[in-house]
């Protein structure tokens, strides 16, 4: 077939390409990659200076410590349980062990592994998590969230961790980075770092690790939950041993030391949360987490930092004190405060026995409930004045958190009678001023009858204010109330420190005690007493400071403050003779067969002031004194305001005076025996202590230019007296 002249092929013309061509597409190529992984690399390394500025900046979450005055550690506010602790205090055993686990070229690399990223890509493209061996270097990058480097698992953000790393080891040692790893790493329950850990698992600090101990606290760096030696001994074991294969393998340890440590015995080293309680408190390396000495205590320590009340400040916020490592000191004693636990928790326990003796007698078990009991100790040595060295609030804090020291209110009953006496001597009458006791009948806001009587059910007839003190004489105190008027009364509690509001209807009961109190408070009235009439606020925090040394808080900036200090609140000359009243009421007097109240603290052996306190049907059993150095008040109750008992074992001088008294003879071991200061507006006058007669050997206190009368009223003059004075 012949083809058409169309379709003959023509001739074509190629222009040569030579190099050139060839060179410019290379380089066009060349600069799009070029482009390309610039790019990437500006997407990967945005924010880089956000990252190594926060790692500049980043400190790690420490809890505060409580101390008491005395330097004990009382206990930890952590989120996060962590000692942080240099790195030229943490053993080289221990730092090797770390490194031959989890980075044994850690000194050599220069933040990562060459072959990482690549292993990351082909596990990728094998369908793999993309994984790699992270450095040291890299853990902490994606450990700290300040970094923002995440944990998602993406090739991304592994190429992002390497490229930080290598940038943070341009901008610290080995050795800073070594140190922030040691002291950040989580390893399990709820320590993190290794001192944290040492603690938690073995009950001491990394200085006093054995070299097992080390490998078994490496070992949990993976998984470190799943190989806690609390919960899986086994598999702490199994880690403990690869790791000490591991530090051989690397020539960290001999295979001496190495053989050694395999022998250890990790059922020994390892102290179990059950085995603690045996042990006491361990000292400062103990591990406490959220457990605290004086719990009761350190939980108005909390409650005060959080929220300081007016006029107290502290600098920071309240969330520092579970991630800024503050050094709380505060006021307790802790031997004091370890007497008042055992000694209270001693007397309940002997009355519980007692009280289940007597309801077993009568098939009425059931019935049975432990008593409560509560001890405030104030210190009123010069300089002092306030603190809190003692506090016994509860039996169990672990079970009930309610303070019965600052929580609960309770009725003083006759402990409130020398602040009604001491408006009588501030108006003029003295300890030797004659009161009818006898029956009397009033009538209250409503129109009631009533009638108060005495513990002995007797009338007393003409009796001394002094006496009718020490025998604590409801009629008297009722008289005394109606004479001067509720509200000139009601002032002087309010000045000794009484909190509570105290409303007009209250009226003539007042005298009797029933307005409730906080037992505190009550403490601070007291100490009022002991302090010639000048009211200090109860103390609990001396110092607070943070990591760094600097203070945020010192109670010296804050003491005189008029909210918390009030001079001469009451007046200094009538305070001091009711002080030598209520060293009448701890005294007894076999001559005269009289024996008050308060005489079961004559074991104290010192000088001392106080008065009982026992509300209607014993619902509330009270001693409240003092000596010169402390003032102590000892309440026992049960909580639903049952009544104690029937009878005078249930009374304030038979349950709560001998706990004070065991306990002030602890408190004041070693301190020398003071007397109270008597101010220059007082003077003695001896008298009979029974009539209050100028006379006889009793050395009473008076203000300066009264004195005791030589002769006694008439009966039918002091019923007019009592009756004029009420008009």
């Amino acid at each position: 077939m012949t083809r058409s002249p169309s379709a003959q092929p023509k001739n074509k013309t190629y222009a040569p390409r030579g190099c050139a061509g060839l060179f410019v597409s290379i380089m066009l190529v060349v600069a799009a990659a070029w482009g390309a992984g610039l790019g990437v690399m500006v997407f990967i390394l945005e924010g880089s200076g956000g990252t190594m500025e926060a790692l500049e900046e980043f400190r790690p979450k420490i809890g505060s410590k409580v101390y008491s005055a005395d330097g004990e550690l009382l206990g930890e506010f952590a989120v996060e349980s962590r000692q942080v602790v240099s790195l030229n205090e943490i053993p080289v055993v221990l730092q090797m062990a770390f490194l031959a686990t989890e980075d044994h070229t850690f000194y050599t690399h220069k933040g990562v592994r060459p072959l990482a990223l690549a292993n990351a890509a082909l596990g990728v493209l094998r369908g793999n998590n993309p994984r790699g061996a992270s450095t040291i270097t890299q853990q902490i990058i994606r450990n700290i969230e300040s970094t923002g480097i995440s944990k998602e698992v993406t090739i991304q953000r592994k190429v992002r961790e390497m490229m930080f790393a290598l940038q943070v080891e341009r901008e610290f040692t080995k050795d800073e980075i070594l140190e922030l790893y040691l002291n950040q790493i989580f390893l399990g329950v709820s320590a993190y770092g290794v001192e944290a850990a040492s603690r938690q698992y073995f009950y001491h600090g990394v200085d006093e690790l054995t070299l097992g101990e080390c490998a078994m606290l490496a070992g949990l760096t993976r998984a470190p939950n799943k190989n806690n030696p609390f919960r899986y001994p086994e598999n702490a074991l199994t880690r403990r041993d690869i790791v000490l294969a591991q530090m051989l393998r690397n020539e960290f340890i001999t295979q001496q030391e190495h053989d050694l440590a395999v022998s250890e015995d990790m059922d020994e080293s390892v102290v179990l949360p059950s085995e603690r309680a045996a042990l006491g408190d361990g000292g400062a390396k103990a591990w406490r987490p959220g457990k605290f000495l004086a719990p009761y205590f350190v939980e108005e320590v909390r409650q005060f930092i959080g929220k300081p009340p007016p006029p107290y400040e502290i600098s920071g916020s309240a969330e520092d004190l579970h991630v800024d490592g503050l050094e709380i000191t505060t006021t307790i004693d802790m031997r004091l405060q370890k007497a008042a636990e055992e000694i209270v928790a001693a007397a309940r326990e002997a009355f519980d026995v007692k009280k289940m003796e007597y309801l077993k007698r009568r098939n009425r078990e059931a019935e049975f409930n432990p008593v409560f009991a509560s001890l405030v100790c104030l210190d009123n040595r010069p300089g002092m004045e306030g603190f809190i060295r003692a506090m016994v609030a509860g039996s169990d804090f672990e079970k009930k958190k309610f303070n019965l020291a600052t929580q609960a209110k309770r009725q003083p009953d006759s402990s409130v009678k020398p602040f009604v006496w001491l408006a009588a001597i501030d108006k003029g009458l003295t300890g030797s001023t004659i009161i009818v006791d006898e029956e009397i009948i009033r009538y209250d806001a409503l129109n009631r009858l009533w009638s108060p009587k005495n513990f002995d059910g007797e009338h007393h007839g003409p009796t001394p204010l002094r006496k009718g003190l020490e025998k604590s004489l409801n009629s008297i105190s009722v008289k005394l109330v109606e004479r001067f008027g509720m509200p000139v009364v009601r002032s002087y509690l309010q000045d000794a420190g009484f909190r509570q509001p105290i409303d007009d209807d209250v009226g003539l009961t007042l005298a009797l005690g029933t307005k409730e109190t906080i037992i505190l408070d009550h403490a601070v009235c007291y100490s009022t007493l002991a302090l010639g009439g000048n009211r200090f606020s109860p103390t609990m925090i001396l110092s607070i400071k943070d990591r760094d040394g600097f203070s945020r808080f010192d109670y010296r900036d804050f003491r005189m403050k008029p909210q918390l200090y009030k001079r001469n609140a009451l007046p200094e000359d009538a305070v001091y003779v009711i002080v030598n009243m209520l060293e009448g009421v701890c005294t007894a007097d076999p001559k005269r067969d009289f024996y008050p109240s308060g005489r079961r603290t004559e074991r104290l052996g010192r000088p001392r002031a106080g008065k009982t306190g026992t509300s209607n049907l014993s619902k509330d059993a009270w001693f409240c004194g003092f000596t010169p150095q402390f003032t102590c008040i000892v309440w026992f109750g049960y909580e639903d305001a049952t009544p104690l008992g029937s009878g005078i074992a249930y009374t304030g001088g038979a349950l709560a005076s001998p706990v004070w008294t065991d306990f002030m003879i602890e408190a004041h071991e070693g301190l020398p025996v003071e007397e109270f200061h008597v101010p220059a507006g007082v003077e003695f006058h001896m008298v009979d202590r029974l009539n209050g007669l100028a006379g006889d050997d009793w050395n009473a206190a008076f203000i300066r230019g009264t004195t005791p009368p030589t002769e006694m009223p008439s009966l039918m003059d002091l019923r007019v007296e009592d009756h004029l004075e009420t008009l």
